[in-house]
């Protein structure tokens, strides 16, 4: 078997610049939304970038790859969107069991 010397820093190539993030996909006019439109967006959100992360997965599986910086952006933003969203819903409850409690 013949030995294979590691990839020397030199020879790596540099990170390129992160994608701008395409906010005006989800922006949501607040005056004009109600809670239901903003949350389906959220939920549409989590569904997107969870489906990114899975073709992510299998591109890495593939070997198709060749920016880990920007699978692991993707992996993070479907991070971020799942915690966004689990928060507005603990919220949402929240909110709902102290109307419930509220007496009258």
């Amino acid at each position: 078997m013949e030995f294979v010397p590691f990839v020397s820093l030199t020879e790596m190539e540099p990170m390129g610049k992160m994608k701008d993030m395409d906010t005006q996909r989800y922006a949501v006019d607040v005056d004009s939304a109600s809670f239901l439109d903003i949350f389906r967006g959220l939920v549409d959100n989590v569904i997107e970038t969870n489906e990114q992360v899975d073709r992510d997965t299998i591109d890495i599986m593939l070997g198709n790859v060749d920016n880990l910086a920007e699978v692991q952006a993707n992996i993070e933003k479907a991070a971020n969107a799942v915690e966004l969203l689990v928060t507005v819903k603990n919220e949402v409850i929240s909110s709902y069991n102290s109307i419930i409690n509220m007496q009258i």
